[in-house]
């Protein structure tokens, strides 16, 4: 049965970087304001940085355990917290993406430009 722990890791690993970057151009191509978009590029930097931390990481991991030494506890923390900065920060632009393009097609049903 999955844990809370692997779901936030499959999807701060390998769900939150495509959804990161769907949602961008979404906002983008709907032409939103301008600071919804540099929210969502803000966050999404924030998105990257942890992903590649926690590659880099799972590499000094990887090193560690390759040469059948134990991981030390804060190199396991480290990769924790980015696994978790990488799933917030996806979480949070995808739903900015989905409040703002909800938004955006509740307007433009209500000036007519979708039929009912």
């Amino acid at each position: 049965m999955a844990t809370i722990g692997d779901f936030v890791f499959v999807v701060g690993i390998f769900a939150g970087p495509p959804l990161v970057l769907i949602t961008c151009v979404l906002l983008r191509v709907t032409r939103q304001p301008r600071w919804v978009y540099a929210t969502a590029v803000a966050l999404s930097a924030i998105t990257v940085l942890a992903w590649g931390a926690y590659w880099y990481l799972w590499g000094k991991a990887f090193d560690y355990a390759d040469t059948y030494r134990p991981v030390p506890l804060a190199l396991d923390r480290a990769s924790n917290i980015t696994i978790a900065a990488c799933f917030i920060s996806s979480v949070l632009v995808a739903a900015l993406g989905a409040s703002r393009l909800v938004a955006a097609w509740n307007n433009r049903r209500k000036s007519g430009l979708v039929p009912t």
